[in-house]
């Protein structure tokens, strides 16, 4: 079971979501990195190819990253490895194809190794600064 809320930010909307964020002791995530570590962004850059789905990080929340290798027969661009996100404790921030922020809580396991509770009150204050500066249409936070 995960947690999920449409949203669609315009790109000044990204900006100021970022500098939330980053007051939060929050960095980005990209899914993809050139060597095996993880790949964090500046900010939350222009959509782009390998750029729609971007993950939060909550410092405050500690993991260990793992990644895939990419395939030679699968490789289109620059980067070698993939950023498994699964049961970590990251709040998926998706611009394409579904437009959402997303948090996985028990979806891939029922034990996850964070602390539940404590990461439900940070995904729910991230939630409500959405809704706090984002219109609701038709089913989907706009902003």
């Amino acid at each position: 079971m995960g947690r999920q809320i449409a949203v669609k930010l315009s790109r000044e909307k990204e900006k100021e979501f970022s500098e939330f964020l980053k007051e939060k002791n929050c960095v980005i995530i990209a899914n993809w990195s050139e060597k095996k570590r993880i790949n964090v962004l500046k900010d939350i850059p222009q959509d782009g190819p390998y750029l729609r789905v971007l993950h939060i990080w909550n410092r405050d929340f500690s993991f260990n990253p793992s990644f895939v290798k990419i395939k030679k027969e699968y490789k289109r661009s620059k980067y070698n490895y993939g950023f498994m996100s699964f049961g970590k404790p990251l709040i998926e921030y998706s611009r394409k194809p579904i437009y959402r922020i997303y948090w996985e809580k028990y979806f891939t396991t029922n034990n996850p190794n964070y602390n539940v509770e404590e990461f439900e009150k940070w995904y729910n204050e991230v939630v409500k600064w959405i809704k706090k500066h984002c219109k609701y249409t038709q089913g989907v936070y706009l902003g």
